[in-house]
């Protein structure tokens, strides 16, 4: 016996006839086929249905309950009727297609990399290097041959293209045994899924939740000291001392967290002049750069100062038909100086994480820095650290520790005599100089808020002198 199904029509309008001039109303306690809901909609509507799958054309002989609506239209009854059926519909003209599975497009704006790289950690040194760094590249084989037995290498690879995928067939294995494989275009940015209707919903979740993520941006404001030590600081800067220093009352400051050679303080806190009277009693202080620069949300920024040592090397060594030996050489180049990469990552509540790799590299004898004709790339030590820290947006990661020999050749003499082969070194004398240099690098990130709109200065930008101002004429 066919179930009670009540379905009321209100005509809008006396002579309408098209559905989308009607309201309807549907009420249901008892389950209900909904292959007799749709048999009383066509009738009414005079339309037509089209299965576009055979699950669909299952998925009709369901019992639907619970659903109390009043006076919506068409549309609206047949979106609260497929939704709880789970199956995508879709009108066109008095035609309703009717499906299990549907293919949607989705998009996200990302530049298509992919970071590779290597970590290796021994008792002696510790080496990090990424394949997009290519001013390392040429010393690979030589830090594994220094490792050692007591070494740890592991190497990683992060493809995000890859990851995303990965994570949307997951999604959609957890939402149903039945599932295919999601077709990503990484030049594009598209992202195309076939799935149900529950599939559908939590791909899109997570899309959005990733793109809200992706897209936040950080300024971050960067500044990098050198502190020539002085003779009673040739261990390094006492860090301890620097909250002191800030607030001479010897009250802890509020918002400030002393971590040894790692301190974070807050913006009502800190002031960049207290920090270099700070430093300027443990040497002589010198600004080694200012960069300022902008990085989306999990996104690495690198920053480098300093200069590319370029080398010659054999490469090819070959013997002709005719006995004669040809030699092909190879240009090479490795980077001398401060590399700073800084990842940062916004977490919910605001606050951000920062992913900080700091990395020195300094000549071990000053004579490699004066040598035009190289055939190998020179001998060069370096000093790394890594560091995670969670701070609040605005305030202030103080960052030290990172100490260097700086040695310098300084050559004294009767001009040109000194520079004569053989007899130089009767009229010439050679002193070896060698100083201690800490870096301390001053971190302060700023969440860009797109709604808010902020002028450069409020970033940490100057106004440029005018032509006036230089005295230019």
């Amino acid at each position: 016996m066919k179930k009670i199904l009540l379905l009321i029509v209100f005509i809008v309008s006396l002579f309408a006839t098209d559905c989308n001039k009607k309201l309807f109303s549907l009420h249901i306690v008892n389950p209900v086929n909904l292959k007799f809901i749709l048999s009383d909609l066509v009738n009414e509507c005079k339309l037509n249905i089209v299965f576009k799958d055979k699950h669909a054309k299952k998925m009709i002989n369901q019992n639907l309950e619970f659903i109390n609506i009043e006076n919506v239209t068409v549309k609206d009854l047949l979106n609260i009727i497929f939704e709880q059926a789970d199956l995508f519909y879709e009108m066109k003209n008095n035609t309703l297609y009717i499906s299990y599975n549907k293919t949607q497009t989705f998009k996200i704006d990302f530049i298509p990399n992919s970071i590779t790289g290597k970590t290796n950690i021994n008792s002696d040194s510790y080496n990090s290097s990424d394949d997009d760094d290519d001013d390392n590249d040429d010393n690979d084989d030589n830090d594994d041959s220094k490792s050692g037995e007591n070494s740890i290498t592991s190497e990683y690879k992060f493809d995000f293209w890859d990851n995303l995928k990965s994570n949307i067939v997951q999604i959609l294995q957890n939402t149903s045994t039945n599932f295919k494989n999601p077709i990503i275009d990484k030049n594009s940015g598209l992202i195309t899924v076939t799935g149900d209707r529950n599939q559908l919903e939590e791909i899109k979740k997570y899309i959005n939740k990733l793109n809200s993520r992706l897209h936040k941006e950080v300024f971050i404001d960067v500044k990098i000291y050198s502190v020539t030590l002085s003779a009673s600081h040739k261990t390094g800067i006492d860090w301890s001392q620097l909250s002191i220093q800030l607030d001479r009352r010897n009250v802890p400051l509020r918002g400030t967290y002393i971590g040894g050679a790692q301190s974070v303080f807050s913006d009502a806190t800190f002031n960049i002049s207290g920090l270099l009277n700070f430093l300027a009693q443990n040497g002589n202080v010198n600004t080694v750069s200012n960069p300022k620069l902008v990085a989306l949300n999990n996104q690495k920024a690198m920053i480098s100062v300093g200069k590319k040592i370029y080398y010659k090397y054999a490469s090819d060594i070959s013997t002709n038909d005719n006995g004669n030996v040809a030699t092909k050489y190879t240009i090479g180049s490795k980077f001398v100086g401060v590399l700073l990469d800084i990842t940062p990552q916004i977490s919910d509540n605001g606050e951000i994480i920062l992913s900080i790799n700091p990395k020195i590299s300094e000549f071990i004898s000053p004579s490699e820095s004066e040598n035009s004709n190289r055939d190998r790339p020179p001998n060069t030590k370096e000093n790394t650290m890594m560091s995670v820290v969670r701070i609040k947006n605005n305030n202030t990661l103080v960052l030290g520790g990172l100490i260097l020999d700086d040695s310098e050749l300084k050559i004294n003499g009767v001009p040109v005599l000194k520079e004569i082969p053989l007899i130089k070194y009767l009229f010439s004398s050679r002193e070896k100089i060698s100083t201690k240099k800490e870096l301390v690098f001053v971190i302060t990130p700023h969440i860009i808020n797109l709604d808010n709109k902020r002028a450069l200065r409020d970033y940490g930008y100057k106004k440029l002198p005018s032509l006036e101002d230089l005295n230019v004429k």
